[in-house]
Order: structure tokens, then C-alpha cells, then sequence
């Protein structure tokens, strides 16, 4: 369907997958904030200005990435589309960002652009251009460009920086490395080619899964501390499922590393999705939390 080609066509531009995600953590850090419904009128301008440097994110890396596209089958479709349009959507990318600039600076406080700005600078200098193809801590340093949108949601109505949102932060870091080291094992071929020093390219597959299992483990801890220790800062909702999603995680990268199979990554990598997506969406019903 011609619809389905056009979405299938912006997403590949300016990855909307994402930008739901970098909206999520935002919001995240905004309620383990604010439980007071006066401040949902930050909410709009938060997701719009977050929204706009994310696609402006991911447009600048595309268009900066055109010259590896093409090794790459994952990506491959889009590298037409931007070779013959480089300069219009290099131009398309600074009007995003200037959108996001101009919004927060209007409706948000001051702190919280800066981060978004922050978030969108560790995309694409530190990791687009600095980190990928230069080594395999690419996704491990690269990762807090995913973190810093928690602090951007905590300050978006006072500049203050709360604890959840720094353990937000955190939890993203750690998740980052498990998620695309699964889904880098998939496209270790495509990575290869294009001379992408990701993980699986440089230590292999089986080191790669050792790696994830290690760092999942370290998630796992991190993922449960608000339970184990009854901290209030991120809600019940949080903490009634977080032992779980992180024992489901944990389960899935175990039998990853046991069979070591395509289902088992593949498996990891579509957990981890929903994972940290679940984990986020009960911290945004704090507002309805109560004490335990």
C-alpha cells in the first residue's frame, strides 16, 4: 500500500522507532519528578522539542552514513533516496533542530534544552561520527545519548535533576549494550562489510554473547535496587514488575548464551524492547502510585 511504503520510507529517514523511545525515557524522568497534573502542560512542548532533535538526530547520522549504506543491507533502501537529496536533508535535519531549540527555549526551562541539545550532539558527533567506526565501545559510550533524555524530562518545568531520572539514566546506559549487541550479531555480515567495528566483528559472535550475558547480569542488579530496597522514587507500578521484566531479560540472554542460536538473539533483542518500554510505562503511572 502506497501508505504503508511512505511511512516505511520516513521511518527509514529519520527512525520514529527511536524517537518513541527517547520520548518514553523523557517522560520517565519527567514523573519521577512531577506527580502534580499542573505541570502536564510541559508535556507537550517536552515530546515536540524531543521528537524534532531526534529525527534531527537521526537524519544528520543518515546523511553522514551514506558512504557505508550501501555495504549494508539493513539499510540500504534509504541510500538513493539521500545520495541524490543530500544537501535538502542536511537542511531538513538543522530546521528540525532549530524547532526543538526554539520550543524548549519558549515553553521549557533552560536546563532541559540543554540536555535535549546534549541528546542530540552524543548521536551524532560522539557516536555517528567519533565512536562507530573507530571501536567496538561504540555502543557503550555512544549509549548515553539514550540516557540523556531522562534528565531533559526531570527538568522540564524547574531545572532540577531528580534521582529517578539519574536512575533512568542509568538503567538506559546498562540496557543499551545488551539491545543492539543482539541486534548487531544479526547484521555482523553487513557490519563486516562496512568495516563497523561492532562488537561481533571485532571479538566474535561467542564473545559478543559472553559480553551481553555479562552486561545483562549487571542490568539485572541495577533494574531490581528500587524493590529490593522499597525505594519510592519511581512508583509501585515500577517496582511490582521490575523483578520480573529483569528476570524475563535475564532468562532470555541465558538461553542465548546456552543455544547461541538466530531465535535466541533475535529473541534477546525483541525482550529488551519491551523490557525497558514496560519498565518506563509504569514509572509514567507514578502520578497513580500509592505508598506500599
Amino acid at each position: 500500500m502506497p501508505e504503508a511504503n511512505l511511512f516505511s520510507k520516513i521511518n527509514n529517514l529519520v527512525k520514529i522507532e527511536i524517537a518513541f523511545l527517547v520520548d518514553l525515557v523523557a517522560l520517565g524522568g519527567f514523573f519521577s519528578l512531577s506527580t502534580n497534573w499542573s505541570h502536564l502542560f510541559y508535556l507537550v512542548p517536552l515530546l515536540i522539542a524531543g521528537t524534532f532533535a531526534s529525527f534531527s538526530a537521526a537524519l544528520f547520522n543518515n546523511v553522514y552514513d551514506i558512504d557505508i549504506d550501501g555495504e549494508m543491507k539493513r539499510v540500504s533502501s534509504r541510500r538513493g533516496t539521500i545520495r541524490e537529496n543530500r544537501r535538502k536533508y542536511s537542511i531538513i535535519a538543522l530546521i528540525m533542530l532549530v524547532i526543538s531549540i526554539i520550543i524548549g527555549v519558549l515553553f521549557l526551562n533552560i536546563v532541559s534544552v540543554i540536555f535535549i541539545l546534549l541528546g542530540f550532539a552524543s548521536y551524532v558527533f560522539l557516536y555517528t561520527i567519533f565512536l562507530k567506526r573507530r571501536t567496538d565501545w561504540n555502543i557503550v559510550i555512544g549509549g548515553v545519548a539514550g540516557s540523556l533524555p531522562a534528565l531533559a524530562g526531570s527538568a522540564a518545568f524547574s531545572g532540577v535533576i531528580s534521582y529517578g531520572s539519574l536512575f533512568i539514566a542509568l538503567l538506559v546506559f546498562m540496557w543499551t549494550p545488551t539491545h543492539f549487541w543482539s541486534l548487531s550479531i544479526k547484521y555482523v555480515d553487513d557490519y563486516r562489510k562496512a568495516e563497523i567495528p561492532m562488537l561481533p566483528v571485532t571479538q566474535g559472535v561467542d564473545r559478543t554473547i559472553f559480553w551481553i550475558l555479562v552486561n545483562t547480569i549487571i542490568l539485572f542488579i541495577i533494574t531490581i535496587i528500587p524493590a529490593i530496597l522499597n525505594f519510592p522514587v519511581l512508583g509501585i507500578f515500577y517496582r511490582l514488575i521490575s523483578i520480573p521484566m529483569a528476570l524475563f531479560i535475564l532468562i532470555s540472554v541465558i538461553i542465548l548464551y546456552n543455544k547461541r542460536d538466530e531465535r535466541s538473539y533475535k529473541m534477546v533483542f525483541s525482550i529488551s524492547n519491551f523490557f525497558l518500554m514496560f519498565l518506563l510505562i509504569a514509572i509514567c503511572f507514578l502520578p497513580f502510585s500509592f505508598p506500599l
